[in-house]
């Protein structure tokens, strides 16, 4: 599975140029993560993104909006787990956070992955750390496990290649590019740090 990106939180300036950057770059899956926005401010964001890259959003609020904007999918974190029953049903891909090997052994195989974080020191929120052993993370990931699960949380091209060796399917990229777009608004920066990463990837 190519890294997917989580969006920055809040506004930035040149974001949307960004985000088409990254999918010209060959950005599959978009996390649409807005906590603030409300429902408008969401709409506007997905009307600003290229309309032929929409079927690549997945959104972690105002989930309703995902079957009305022909999205591609739903993501699950603590403050909306209480609506999963309500799209167990429906077809299309649903994902979650997880932060314990006791949500990874439980996972319900209706998701479509799972981002598991902090799997590296955080590089978006300082003193956010790895909260499970590797040895331990390793020995479930080479076994056998119906959900993918995509390592979230200090991701960069330092470490993706750690990642692979303890057997994550995948891994999500944020404070690896926003961080530094946040200093110096560098679209092709963001785009060629994906790229890097990507490229170690696969």
């Amino acid at each position: 599975m190519k890294p997917i990106v989580i969006c920055y939180p809040t506004k930035l300036n040149k974001e949307i140029e960004a985000i088409n950057a990254l999918f010209e770059a060959g950005l599959e899956i978009l996390h649409v993560r807005k906590p603030a926005y409300s429902e408008a401010e969401l709409n506007a964001f997905i009307d600003s993104i290229d309309t032929k890259y929409h079927d690549r959003l997945a959104i972690h609020s105002n989930l309703h909006l995902v079957e009305l904007r022909k999205l591609r999918g739903v993501h699950f974190t603590s403050y909306n787990r209480h609506l999963i029953d309500d799209y167990s049903d429906k077809a299309l891909p649903k994902s979650i956070s997880v932060h314990s090997m006791s949500e990874l052994i439980n996972l319900s195989e209706s998701f479509s992955y799972a981002l598991l974080s902090p799997v590296f020191e955080s590089i978006s929120k300082e003193g956010y750390g790895p909260a499970i052993d590797q040895s331990v993370l390793k020995e479930y990931l080479n076994n056998e496990h119906e959900v993918p699960v995509l390592a979230l949380g200090g991701i960069d091209h330092k470490n993706v290649d750690v990642a692979k060796d303890l057997g994550f399917d995948g891994v999500a990229l944020h404070g690896h590019l926003w961080e530094q777009f946040v200093k110096d608004g560098d679209v092709d920066g963001v785009a060629e740090r994906f790229r890097e990463v990507t490229d170690k990837w696969t």
